[in-house]
Formats: C-alpha cells, structure tokens, sequence
C-alpha cells in the first residue's frame, strides 16, 4: 500500500484519493448546469429570466442551513454516515430531474438537491483537517480546491455538449456523487486507523510548529472573542469575493446569447473559469513564495481584471481571457481562507464545524447574487447587460483597498512559510 505524508505520520494514498473524491460533488450545484441556462430560456418561454436563475439560487439558498446542520451534527465517530447520507440524497436528485416537464419540478428536486450537498460540503474539508496537519494539510487544501473546480470543467463541458441532444440529459452530471459513495470504504474511521502510520512521539509536533508563533498560539488556545470574530471576518470576506465572482456564472449566458454565441460557446467560456481555478489550487505554492504578503491583493486584482474585461470587450476570446482571469484570483484565494480557517478552529474536533460556517459565506453569496444585481439595477434605473460586471468589479477593487488598509490582520496577511 502506498502512503503519503500526513504532518502528523503517514497516510494511506486511497485514502486521501478518497477524500479529494468528495469534492468532485461540492461545486456542482446549480454552477454545471449554467451553460443551459439560455436553453432553459427557450424550452420554457413562460419562466422569466429570475425563474431559471432560481435552479442555480435555490440549491445554493437551500443548502446553508444544511451546511450548518451536518456541522454540528457530524463528528469524528459518525461523519462517514452523514456524508453516505448526503451524497445518496444528491444521487437521487439526479435520477428525478429526468423525470420532470415543468420549471416547478425543476425547482423543487433543485432544493433536494441543495439538503444532500449541504450535508456533503463541510465533512469534504473536514476529513482533510481531521487526517492531515501542517503544510501537508494546507496543500491538500490547495488540492480539494483544485478538484472541486476541476470537475466543474467537465460537468460544464459536458453540460455544454448535451444540450445539443436533450436538456433532460444535462442532468447526468448531478450522479458525480456515486464515484466517493464506491470510495466510502476507505475514508472510513476504520480502514484509516487499521493502515495509517503515527509519527513517533518525539515528532508529533511536526506540521503545526511551522505556523507563527503568534498565529500558533492564537490556533491551539485562543481566546472566546478572538476565535468567532476572526471566524466572521473570514465568512465576510469569503462572501465578498465569491459574490463578485460569480456574477460570470449567473450573467455570462444571458450575455452571450444576446452577443450572438451558442449553448456551447457559453459551455467552454465557463469552462475556463474552473481551469484557472483548478490550476490556482495546485499551484499555490509557487504563487505565494512568488507574490509572498501581497498575494491576496494580487489575486482579486487578477479577478477584478477580468470581470470588467466581461463588460467593456464583447468578442469570443476575450470572454475566454476574462473568465481564465477571474478563475485564477478566485482559486488562489479559496484554499488559503480555508486554511485560515483550520487554524483558528480550537481543536481538530472543531474543524468541521468551523468549516460549515466559513463555508455558509460562499453559498449566501452564490445565493444572493441575482437578487443583489437586481436591487443596484432598480437603484440606478438600469438594464444594461454589462451593469453587473462593471458592478461587481468596483465592490472587488473597494474589497482590495479595504484589504490593504487591513494588511496586518491575521484574515489578510499570508506568509508564504506556511506552505
């Protein structure tokens, strides 16, 4: 059996396969499937614009309560079995959108689909805090992010391409979730405690001695205000970047079809947003010894870049060049707000828990989005297509000002030490 190292001893490397397979299901909803969205458009005449967004809003709406729920309600004894749970549900889901003819069907199995993500979501970050520590675990952060949004490519791609045969058919992409259900053995509490190898007990620091001093200590006895204030901060800033973000997502179809481009052309450009987002993760780090203390600004400037490049320049390539710039800023900073998040949680016990709250940022942001356009196109009287990128780029570069006035604060400054 082969091993990798986990910070703490020695990992098997099915196991840690395994878990990086859960991701593959947490990007999923409601983003695969933003390629058809213009189709959805002509299939269903009646359904207004915000209706159809509805299949992207709602599971991402319904699945923040379950977030929090599976983290409370899963631990180090019982996670696999809410996880089983969830990714079950999420397979369901996927077997009944080929059985429904009406928005109003889509609607519904779209939030059962956000329950079974919600329960999946923090457990997929939480197993990599539970078995890795150090600088192992801050690269296999790098590495969920990496294939979280990696197979977002493909289920876009894919998303893309069967359009042209059938809308029904898009809806395979939502029975990802049967790859980690067959892997489920081995991210058991028994096979890793069966196979894994402990480091010897004069070594058991090792992985968390690399922190800072001040952060290592603020990690392993933090204060009670300290903790949840930070943990704000990091939702807060969590939320921003990916609502700036993912206007692409919710817009990009609607701006295309009425540019002149097709189902497919949408499918590739949204596409490359995963791309660089997959590279971002695995080459983290390389970027922060590259960039050191100033990478975070560095990365929202890139993404900033390209959301305005969205809404100025309205030829083919550069969609394709402003999605790749968005992809790459949103990827670089994924991991690292999670990593952060580990080392604020008191102790691994808390991991998953803290991950469930940091990860509720992302999918109110994901959530709200249309509805937030749509209050700033009501308050400046506007329907121009390009508004939302013009929007979302200036509350990113005033997010980046406000980072740099905060540059010493433990949720901006990032040492390229840590990994």
């Amino acid at each position: 059996m082969k091993y990798i190292s986990s910070g703490n001893g020695k990992l098997p490397l099915i196991t840690l396969i395994s878990i990086l397979s859960v991701s593959l299901t947490v990007n999923l909803p409601g983003l695969a499937i933003s390629p058809v969205m213009g189709k959805l458009d002509d299939v269903f005449p009646d359904a207004s614009q915000l209706q159809i967004q509805l299949l992207s809003v709602l599971p991402n709406l319904i699945i923040i309560p379950f977030i929090i729920f599976s983290g409370r309600l899963a631990n180090m004894r019982n996670q696999t079995w809410v996880l089983s749970a969830g990714l079950a549900i999420f397979a369901l889901s996927a077997v009944l959108y080929f059985f429904a003819n009406s928005m109003s069907a889509l609607i519904i199995i779209s939030c059962l689909l956000g329950v079974g993500c919600g329960l999946v979501i923090p457990i997929a970050a939480g197993l990599i805090a539970e078995h890795l520590s150090g600088k192992a675990r801050f690269r296999a952060l790098g590495m969920e992010s990496g294939v979280s949004n990696g197979m977002v490519i493909l289920a876009t791609l894919f998303v893309g391409w069967m359009a042209d045969y059938g809308w029904h058919a898009c809806f395979a992409v939502y029975l990802i979730p049967l790859i980690p259900l067959a892997m489920m053995p081995y991210m058991t509490n028994r096979f890793v405690s069966k196979h894994a190898i402990p480091a010897p007990t004069a070594d058991s620091s090792i992985g968390e001695s690399s922190a800072p001093a001040d952060e290592a200590s603020a990690t392993s006895t933090p204060s009670k205000k300290l903790p949840w204030r930070t943990l704000a901060g990091l939702v807060a800033l969590y939320l921003t970047i990916t609502y700036c973000v993912i206007v692409f997502s919710y817009y990009l179809p609607f701006t295309m079809k009425h540019y002149g481009f097709g189902t497919r052309d949408v499918g590739v450009a949204s596409a490359m947003f995963y791309l660089t987002a997959t590279a971002g993760g695995f080459i983290l780090p390389w970027f922060l010894h590259r960039c050191g203390r100033i990478s975070p600004y560095v990365a929202l400037g890139v993404s900033a870049t390209g959301i305005l490049m969205l809404g100025f320049f309205h030829a083919y390539a550069t969609y394709i060049i402003g999605v790749l710039l968005i992809g790459f800023g949103y990827g670089i900073m994924q991991p690292v707000i999670y990593n952060k998040t580990t080392r604020i949680a008191p102790d691994k016990k808390s991991d998953t828990k803290f991950f469930s709250i940091v990860l509720t940022g992302n999918y109110i942001a994901i959530a709200i989005a249309p509805f937030v356009v749509e209050f700033f196109e009501f308050l400046f009287h506007t329907r121009d297509t390009d508004f939302p990128y013009f929007l979302n780029g200036a509350i990113l570069a005033i997010t980046i000002i406000a980072g740099l006035l905060m540059r010493k604060s433990f949720i901006w400054d990032t040492d390229p030490s840590e990994v």
